[in-house]
Parts: structure tokens; C-alpha cells; sequence
């Protein structure tokens, strides 16, 4: 992740939040809404609905901080999930959850199976060091106009994996599906993205290099 903050002191401040303390959940938001609010940008793409997703999950955590349990997770895998879900809940109301079905991928959903995301190899190659400047440039051009691309649960997957650094079963239980789920999605929204950069004429970059 780009910013952690020690476990120990969120929680710290959450037992004082539950306690209604308005000065711990001001420092509350302050350690934490960059985190999330970075990762609901990704997902929701208006500043407007990232505010108002923001508000909601401040909302909850100032109305449910005593539900926080250590022994399930990280704090910061909490958060993410109460993020996730109150921005597909924007998503749903203002008819953008899916810029594709889930239903178009067989057996994704709650899928028992055990597919590993492939491996793409980027293909770029250039003569000179400005050439190279200007295709990393048209690259990340690219990469922006294909993430804009995916629907809201594979973009979920890449971005808590790649841009967040999570573990599958953290993002399992941030999105809310099983282990097996998260894979297949990865690979499904790798395999998409892949499809989408050869219309611009790049292939995906190796795995564990996505740019988020």
C-alpha cells in the first residue's frame, strides 16, 4: 500500500470513536480516507460520488466502530470492505455497476475452481531512449483508457492486489467472495485488459507489474 498506519493506534482510536470521542475520528480520518478514498477514486471516477462514498463509510465506521474485530482481520481489510461495499451501492443507484457482466465470464462467480492468472509479456521495444520515453507515455495512456474499461469487481480485484498489495484472502474478504472467486477474476480482468491494450497495439505488462 502506499501509506500504512499501525494497527495498533486505528484500533486505539476506534475504541475511543465507539466512545463517541469526535477528536479520535477526526485523526481517525485523517490516517485512513487518503487509503481508501484512493482506491474508491478507482472505482467510482467522479469526485463527487468518491465524496459522498467517503462520508458513508466515515458515517459507519462513527456509527459501528465497536464491530471492528481484531481477531478477523486487519483493520485496514475492514475498511476496504466497508469502502467496497458502499461504493457499489452508488455504483448500483446510479446504473454503473458492471461496464460488462460478471455473467459473461462462465463460472466466475463463486467459482470452486482453481485458474491462476496468465502470464502477458510486454512488447516493447524502441531504438533510442526518447522512443522508449514516448511509448512509456503512450503506454500509460493506454493502460488508463483500458482500466477505465473493466467492470467495478474485476478493477476491485486488480486494484486491491496490485495497487494495494493484498493478500487473496484479504481481498476475498473485502469483495466478499471466495478465494477461488478472486483468482478467477484476476485472471478474467488480466485477460481483458490484455485484449484491450492489443486495440492500441501494446500487450499487458508482466505479471506482478500492472500499472494501477
Amino acid at each position: 500500500m502506499a501509506k500504512t498506519v499501525d494497527d495498533a493506534l486505528g484500533i486505539a482510536l476506534l475504541k475511543r470513536i465507539a466512545a463517541k470521542d469526535r477528536k479520535a475520528f477526526e485523526e481517525f480520518y485523517y490516517l485512513y480516507a487518503e487509503g481508501f478514498g484512493r482506491f474508491l477514486m478507482k472505482m467510482l471516477k467522479q469526485q463527487d460520488w468518491v465524496d459522498e462514498a467517503v462520508n458513508d463509510v466515515m458515517l459507519t465506521i462513527w456509527q459501528s466502530a465497536e464491530r471492528y474485530d481484531p481477531e478477523r482481520g486487519r483493520l485496514s481489510t475492514w475498511l476496504f470492505g466497508i469502502a467496497h461495499n458502499k461504493g457499489l451501492k452508488i455504483l448500483e443507484r446510479n446504473g454503473r455497476h458492471r461496464e460488462q457482466s460478471l455473467e459473461d465470464y462462465a463460472g466466475e462467480v463463486d467459482n470452486d475452481g482453481d485458474d491462476a492468472p496468465e502470464h502477458y509479456h510486454a512488447a516493447i521495444s524502441a531504438s533510442s531512449e526518447p522512443e522508449r520515453m514516448v511509448m512509456g507515455w503512450e503506454l500509460g495512456d493506454a493502460m488508463t483508457w483500458a482500466f477505465s474499461r473493466l467492470s467495478a469487481d474485476h478493477l476491485a480485484v486488480i486494484d486491491l492486489c496490485f495497487g494495494e498489495d493484498y493478500s487473496y484472502q484479504e481481498i476475498a474478504d473485502i469483495v466478499g467472495c471466495p478465494i477461488n472467486t478472486v483468482k478467477t477474476r484476476l485472471f478474467h480482468a488480466r485477460k481483458h485488459l490484455a485484449e484491450l491494450l492489443a486495440r492500441k497495439g501494446f500487450s499487458l505488462p508482466e505479471q506482478g507489474k500492472v500499472m494501477i
